[in-house]
């Protein structure tokens, strides 16, 4: 419960909220689109650079006073936001909201939910993923709906404030006594028992999560995850006008999106569970590649919610099953190191989505051009991950001394 606690207060910091502000932000400062753009970009790429280094502090000092900072960093940044009447202002809102909200507090729920459980990880993470699809389906009206009542500082103010009187006493109360133990998940079912304590042995350093191998097997499709999903919902209204669709409908075919994402994150905990994230890996992003086939070669309708049901199946697929990957790989003792390595990657790649979709059509592409090169691009990654996969496989098999 304090898994999904966080992820769904990290809503908070997402661009699916974040984007409700754009249009009062536009008119109050009085500046472009474009230049809204570049400004989010840009704290968001700097939100990404500061995880790196603040990240992996959460191997090193107590859960409940990162926590604290955590919460009370979102409340500040919400406060900023509020109450900010220069674009210097709202630069440092929207950072504080980009690394406090999408950067840490996803990252402390998934850190602690892939180090404290060891037996039921996949599940574990699964079920703290459940706080996404909750947020995705539930505050974009409630959200909207305010702003519209009271305006959009309003609306930051009361959100400071409900985080305050709810997320911060709930998450507390939930990890009361907490000593930083492995839960109690019962007997020890794990069928490598012992590579998983020599992994436990091992502190990584950053630089040798950037050096290994396994950073560049892994964060490829990482960064393709953040990228096309990012520029997928700030694009939606765009898509929906090219295909010929109401705004109303496309953002009501999202609802799939949140339901399959839900659906398939509480499926893929057992899976990994039961044949390990590092099988699964390699097919991540197939659902989401049909789902963009779908969209760049038909235009009826009925293409909408199967687009977003099968982007969502990736979605809901990839943030249990990186969780436990990186668990699996890098063992847990520096676990917040290696997250925070990755979610750069990922919040780069949430930044640069938008800027690369734009620079494509401004030099005359249409989507349903990017959309198939993308699927190539797709294509291309999981055959490069399988393959490299084999490849360190048969290596390892062969460095085993031999009875």
């Amino acid at each position: 419960m304090f898994g999904v606690l966080l992820t769904l207060y990290s809503s908070f910091g997402q661009t699916f909220i974040m984007s409700l502000y754009i249009p009062g932000i536009l008119e109050s400062f009085e500046i472009s689109s474009g230049f809204y753009s570049r400004l989010y970009a840009l704290a968001t790429l700097l939100s990404a650079t500061t995880l790196i280094f603040f990240g992996k502090v959460i191997d090193h000092i107590p859960l409940k006073r990162f926590t604290l900072v955590v919460i009370f960093g979102i409340i500040t940044a919400s406060l900023v936001a509020a109450f900010s009447f220069h674009v210097v202002m709202l630069f440092v809102a929207v950072y504080m909201l980009r690394f406090f909200g999408q950067g840490l507090l996803s990252h402390t729920s998934m850190t602690t939910l892939g180090r404290y459980f060891e037996r039921a990880r996949g599940k574990a993470l699964s079920i703290a993923y459940l706080g996404f699809p909750i947020g995705e389906g539930l505050l974009p009206v409630v959200m909207i709906s305010i702003i519209l009542w009271i305006g959009w500082r309003e609306t930051f103010a009361l959100s400071a404030v409900f985080i305050l009187l709810t997320l911060l006493p709930l998450a507390l109360w939930l990890i009361r006594g907490f000593q930083g133990k492995k839960v109690v998940e019962g007997p020890d079912a794990s069928p490598f028992p012992k590579r998983g304590v020599l992994k436990e042995q091992r502190i990584w350093k950053q630089r040798e999560i950037v050096r290994s191998p396994h950073f560049y097997l892994f964060a490829p499709t990482i960064f393709l995850v953040g990228f096309l999903l990012t520029a997928l919902f700030f694009f939606q209204t765009f898509v929906a006008d090219y295909k010929g669709w109401s705004v109303e409908w496309m953002a009501a075919s999202i609802l799939a999106y949140a339901i399959s994402s839900f659906l398939f994150s509480i499926a893929t905990g057992p899976m990994i569970d039961r044949f390990s994230a590092r099988r699964i890996f390699p097919f991540t992003l197939l659902p989401m590649a049909l789902g963009i086939f779908a969209l760049a070669r038909f235009s009826h309708p009925v293409v909408a919610p199967l687009f977003w049901f099968l982007v969502g199946i990736s979605a809901g697929i990839n943030a249990p099953l990186t969780s436990s990957l990186y668990a699996e790989t890098y063992g847990t003792r520096s676990l917040g190191a290696v997250r925070s390595i990755f979610t750069f990657v990922m919040v780069v790649s949430t930044a640069l989505g938008p800027v690369a979709y734009s620079f494509f059509l401004e030099r005359g592409f249409n989507f349903d051009q990017i959309h198939l090169a993308i699927i190539g691009v797709i294509m291309l990654n999981a055959l490069l991950v399988l393959a490299s996969g084999m490849i360190m496989q048969k290596w390892r098999t062969m460095r085993k001394p031999r009875d």
